[in-house]
């Protein structure tokens, strides 16, 4: 019996060897150019191995017939069954029915009763396809036909039809999704929303990637009872050390909704520009200088914060600071030297005009890396910076700043105390132009110079004493600093009295004065570390600053920082400053943080009363979450934001998510306080209230359809 079945399995190779087919089974019985496997038969081709409970391979005819329990599998990824298959390996055609189809990765079935294909195209009768499991899918989306490219990866579905379980919940005449990741251009999923205000929301994104190095997404958008609008995405990859996006964005705003809330301006522009290069000088110059060189760039412009509040349709995503900041960064950096170009823009958004703002563009920074002399007891390096200062209205300014320090230090008692002394000298140079503006009559810009010497005596130690399983770690240190020489001149001559950083002196011409009045002080300090098994789970740094002059408190602000892991579940965080003279705490920061995978939680508070220009600036803020995750399907989640001093709520959430293999579905309420500019030419806000509905079929992909109420 054995050697019979070796014949056969021998006799079929030889005789479908020149079509690159290999036919296998324990009965093979041939007629001419008919070979007929029963017994468990496989048949391999290409890529493919094909099993049935009878195959029919007429190599005249280059055509396989699969008969009974019919298996594809093809390229290790996806499992087609059917009751019976005809290949033609000739013209590349296939027909199967009833046509039963899984991709392995993705867990994407379909289910058809027929399918033809030629070459890479395969048309499909009526069916379903699902991700879900296929004796009882939760969801599965019907249609009457649909076509599907092997090569391009890409399915088309006819009369599709929603169900979830059998209830049908949404119809589209054509849908069409991608089969694997590889970008593509087409539509991606859409947006929907409802607000009371603005109405029903629709964006729907299109998407263009003709090249590897670059796309293009544009999103149009509609608020039927507000406006309409476009933002667009530009992304590139320009070298393999590279890559940049451009964002466009531009909405118009209906004329009865600008009145309604009387909103500054009708029509939001701006733009976003993002680029990061790795090694700039060696491929853009071809330069090969020894070390490493880069290039960052991030810049903003709108001309109000509504450009960013239309992005999309959650607003609570956004980021709306008042503040937007735009810079450029460039730096080459070798073994012993650095230097660095940047750029500095700010745009502040409660403002009408930033002509009054000033800018730095740019910066100029060396630096000379730590160099040791003397078997390491003699330490130095040095900084040099040069800013330039701008603004369309009122003057500019050019500033210089050298800084050089010396260090000597040693160890002393066999290594037991670190001792180092320090002279620093430093200087600035400052010159100006342009004119003044009509409220700076009279003020005196005229060129600064100045310079100092300070001394600076460290001591210091770390010890260490371990216990059964703890080890303590404690550093503390003591350092005192003396004012040595000042020398001022020109520009910080005059104002170093009244423009003072620490005095009540405000607005020009102060705004060029960084100076602070010289004081010795001392700084005592100690800082505390304990390991558990050799892991870390609490450190604590203690500093206080004592400072010895006739302009100033004695006592600086005692402050205190602490980290603890308090179990593997539950850390806790606080960062604490005391002023003596007020004798209150004037900044405080808690975190707790609980964390077991199944519930996670978190409760900070901030803090701060702080005397700015002699006025007390006073903050608290309270931020809370937490989520649990009931078992692996079902989670339940939350978070609060409430600013305490303005008695006001920023920002509240809770919602559920429940997940499966095949399906997300989820609800969220959520309340946001976002900020608008009013035709007052300051900053307001509103207050949104959303609901939340995400529904994301896996792997095809959802959506989330928000319902907002705005008052």
């Amino acid at each position: 019996m054995r050697k019979a079945c070796w014949i056969s399995l021998i006799t079929s190779t030889l005789l479908l060897g020149e079509e690159q087919v290999e036919l296998y089974g324990t009965n093979i019985d041939t007629n001419e150019t008919i070979a007929t496997a029963t017994g468990n038969p496989v048949a391999l081709y290409q890529d493919q191995i094909l099993s049935a409970d009878e195959l029919i391979y007429d190599r005249n005819g280059s055509i396989i017939e699969a008969k009974g329990s019919v298996n594809l599998f093809k390229a290790g990824q996806y499992h087609a069954i059917s009751d019976y298959s005809k290949i033609n390996l000739q013209d590349d055609t296939r027909y199967s029915t009833p046509y039963y189809a899984v991709d392995q990765f993705s867990g994407l079935w379909m289910s058809t009763s027929e399918a033809q294909g030629c070459q890479n195209e395969i048309d499909l009768s009526s069916g379903a396809v699902s991700g879900c499991d296929s004796t009882d899918p939760l969801w599965k989306i019907r249609f009457s036909s649909a076509e599907y490219d092997t090569e391009s990866m890409w399915i088309n579905l006819y009369n599709a039809r929603l169900e979830v379980g059998d209830v049908p919940v949404f119809y589209l005449p054509y849908f069409g999704y991608p089969t694997d990741r590889t970008r593509r251009s087409g539509l991606l999923i859409p947006s929907f929303g409802w607000s009371s205000s603005e109405g029903f929301y629709y964006q729907q994104p299109i998407y263009f990637a003709p090249h590897n190095w670059w796309d293009l997404e544009l999103r149009p958008q509609i608020r039927t009872d507000r406006g309409s609008g476009l933002y667009t995405d530009f992304r590139f990859v320009d070298t393999k050390s590279s890559e940049g996006s451009i964002r466009l964005g531009y909405f118009k705003e209906k004329i009865e909704y600008a009145q309604e809330y009387d909103l500054a301006n009708q029509k939001h522009y701006g733009y976003d520009v993002h680029y990061r290069h790795r090694d700039p000088l060696r491929e853009w110059f071809g330069v090969t200088l020894e070390g490493e060189s880069g290039l960052y760039a991030e810049g903003s412009w709108m001309n109000d914060v509504d450009y960013l509040n239309l992005q999309q349709s959650d607003q609570t995503q956004n980021v709306t600071d008042n503040q937007v900041m735009s810079r450029i960064n460039a730096y080459y950096s070798s073994e012993d030297n650095y230097l660095g170009a940047y750029l500095k823009h700010y745009q502040y958004l409660d403002q009408v005009s930033n002509d009054n703002t000033l800018q730095t563009l740019p910066t100029l920074h060396y630096h000379r890396y730590l160099e040791t002399l003397l078997d390491d007891y003699l330490l130095f390096s040095g900084d040099a910076t040069a800013t330039h200062f701008y603004r369309p209205n009122g003057k500019r300014a050019v500033e210089g700043n050298f800084n050089i320090p010396l260090t000597l230090q040693t160890a002393l008692f066999d290594d037991y105390i670190d001792v180092s002394y320090t002279l620093n000298a430093a200087s600035k140079v400052i010159g100006f132009y342009a004119n003044e503006r009509a409220n700076e009559t009279g003020s005196v810009y005229e060129q600064g110079k100045y310079a100092q010497l300070d001394h600076t005596l460290s001591v210091g130690t770390t010890l260490v004493k371990s216990y059964e399983s703890t080890t303590h770690v404690i550093n503390p240190f003591a350092s005192y600093t003396s004012a040595g020489s000042r020398y001022y001149d020109g520009y910080y001559e005059t104002y170093k009295d009244s423009c003072d950083i620490t005095g009540t002196y405000a607005g020009y011409p102060c705004e060029f004065y960084t100076l602070s009045a010289p004081s010795d002080t001392l700084s005592l300090g100690v800082n505390n570390y304990l390991f558990q098994n050799g892991n870390q789970f609490l450190v604590d740094r203690l500093s206080q600053n004592f400072e010895y002059d006739d302009q100033r408190s004695y006592y600086g602000e005692l402050q205190n920082e602490l980290e603890w892991e308090i179990t593997e579940a539950i850390s806790y965080y606080n960062q604490t400053a005391y002023n003596h003279d007020r004798d209150r705490i004037t900044k405080e920061q808690n975190t707790l943080r609980y964390n077991d995978d199944i519930v996670t939680a978190s409760v900070s508070h901030y803090y701060t009363d702080e005397l700015r220009n002699s006025t007390p600036k006073y903050a608290s803020y309270w931020t809370a979450d937490a989520a649990y995750q009931y078992n692996s399907h079902y989670r339940v989640f939350g978070l609060l934001a409430y600013d305490y001093r303005e008695d006001l709520l920023k920002r509240s959430e809770v919602g559920i998510l429940y997940s499966q293999r095949c399906l997300d579905f989820g609800i969220r309420y959520v309340q946001n306080r976002r900020p608008i500019l009013t035709n007052a030419n300051v900053s307001d806000s509103v207050n949104d209230s959303y609901i939340f509905i995400t529904i994301i079929l896996k792997p095809i992909g959802g959506s989330e359809f928000n319902y907002k109420l705005t008052k």
